[in-house]
């Protein structure tokens, strides 16, 4: 039989491409993330979970009615404690302005002559499942897509006690150096954050750059 044509890779900073899928409500999540900066001290909060010891970017699922930006809020501060709002950097994104603001910000002049924007600079796809329940009832698990944001908390941010549910009160939100934040993260988490972390220093160069050219 014939064989499949290998699939064209993306970018450099994505995996291979997956087939074309598709995927009835009961056999996917949707949830956000977001990576949190605080600007005048250049680091980054990373969720560290004190009965797991483990560590992590908030994250978690939508909930009905409500849109990804609003989830990618919500879990921040649930999860981390802090408030945090978005942080736009200049970054690629498919897109499209809408009409009534088709010119771009034009500062920073950025290489895709795009402007900044709070676009999700990532997502991931994981498969959860199955799960057999006691009654008998076997689950066979589903997709997982988290689309991740960039935000941004002030210098004087205060962590707030309890934000979130039951089961997230060992949650503690911690402000870390990059480098302390990748080497606690996952893998894929670490990579997130590092690119977050790179377009947020990028943004700031090319706004230097352009006041230097007024």
């Amino acid at each position: 039989p014939p064989q499949p044509r290998p699939a064209t890779p993306l970018s450099e900073w994505s995996s291979p491409p997956i087939p074309d899928s598709q995927f009835f409500a009961r056999d996917f999540m949707l949830a956000a993330s977001m990576v949190i900066i605080q600007p005048s001290t250049g680091k980054v909060v990373v969720v560290n979970d004190t009965k797991r010891q483990s560590w992590f970017l908030p994250r978690g699922r939508k909930d009905v009615g409500e849109n990804l930006e609003q989830c990618a809020l919500r879990e921040a501060y649930e999860e981390s404690g802090f408030r945090a709002e978005f942080l736009p950097v200049v970054t690629y994104s498919r897109a499209p302005h809408a009409p009534q603001s088709a010119t771009p910000d034009s500062n920073p002049v950025d290489p895709w002559g795009i402007g900044k924007n709070t676009e999700p600079i990532y997502i991931t796809t994981q498969r959860w499942g199955p799960k057999r329940f006691g009654n008998g009832h076997v689950d066979n698990g589903g997709i997982y897509q988290a689309f991740y944001y960039v935000g941004q908390i002030p210098a004087d941010a205060v962590r707030e006690e309890n934000t979130g549910m039951p089961d997230e009160q060992t949650y503690v939100g911690t402000l870390l150096d990059l480098e302390e934040a990748l080497k606690l993260l996952s893998p894929s988490e670490g990579r997130v954050a590092l690119m977050a972390y790179r377009l947020w220093k990028q943004t700031l160069e090319l706004e230097e750059e352009a006041r230097n050219k007024d």
